[in-house]
């Protein structure tokens, strides 16, 4: 087994803490059964994900901020954005273009976002911060906003 293997929690506990009593409709579980947690696993799908997008590999869609393009995948700009899952998801003509023309924001808060939607960190500045919460929520990215 890997260092990444973190915990592991009896069913009945985690049952009991979702305040569901069976996690699989019609599956009756053993009271010796475990449920593991593999903390490492979010951090390595990351870097995963952000290698693929560096390499411009299964990327799907190049989003297009002052003539800086931006390789993407759309399955993860969805995931992080209800903007972008309505782009997206919903039948409209960006669904199906190669290549997305981005409004309303600069090239460097959309590689800020970006690199914060594949990695989980950015760098936030006196000078950028105010740039990125309010493209965040124009773009209703999920994740990044302002605490009151």
């Amino acid at each position: 087994m890997s260092d990444s293997l973190e915990t592991t929690t009896d069913t009945s506990a985690l049952s009991a803490a979702s305040g569901a009593e069976n996690d699989v409709i019609g599956d009756e579980r053993e009271t010796s059964d475990l449920c593991w947690e593999d903390a490492g696993l979010p951090v390595e799908l990351q870097k995963g994900m952000d290698n693929l997008r560096l390499n411009r590999e299964l990327t799907d869609v190049v989003l297009s901020v002052q003539g800086e393009d931006f390789p993407c995948h759309r399955a993860i700009l969805a995931a992080a954005s209800h903007y972008f899952r309505a782009m997206f998801c919903s039948g409209l003509r960006e669904s199906h273009e190669e290549r997305v023309e981005m409004k309303g924001l600069d090239s460097e808060t959309m590689r800020i976002l970006l690199d914060y939607t594949y990695t989980g960190r950015a760098l936030l500045t006196e000078t950028n911060v105010q740039r990125i919460v309010e493209a965040a929520s124009q773009f209703q990215f999920l994740r990044v906003r302002a605490e009151p």
